[in-house]
C-alpha cells in the first residue's frame, strides 16, 4: 500500500491538483483496500481448503489404523481359537 505522500507525489507528477488530486488519492486508497480484502478472502479460502484436506487425511489415517487393529484382533482371535482346539484334542 502506497503512502498518502507517495500517492500525492504521483498525482502531482501526473498534473493533478486540488479536487482531482484528492479524488485520485482516495481512488488509489480504495483500490488498495479492495486488493487487501481480496487477498484476505483468498487466504481464508486457502486455509479452509487446507483444513478440509487435513481433516480428510486424518480420517483416512484413522480408518487405516482401525482396519489394522481389526486385522490384529481377528488374528489374535484365530490364534486363540486354534489353541483352544489343540487343548481340546
Amino acid at each position: 500500500m502506497a503512502s498518502v505522500q507517495t500517492l500525492k507525489d504521483l498525482g502531482e507528477q501526473m498534473g493533478l491538483k486540488g479536487t482531482e488530486l484528492r479524488d485520485f488519492i482516495k481512488e488509489q486508497q480504495d483500490l488498495d483496500t479492495k486488493e487487501r480484502s481480496r487477498l484476505r478472502e483468498e487466504q481464508d479460502k486457502q486455509r479452509e481448503h487446507d483444513k478440509i484436506q487435513q481433516d480428510k487425511l486424518g480420517k483416512f489415517r484413522l480408518a487405516l489404523i482401525e482396519r489394522e487393529m481389526e486385522k490384529e484382533q481377528s488374528e489374535c482371535q484365530r490364534e486363540k481359537d486354534e489353541k483352544d482346539l489343540e487343548f481340546e484334542v
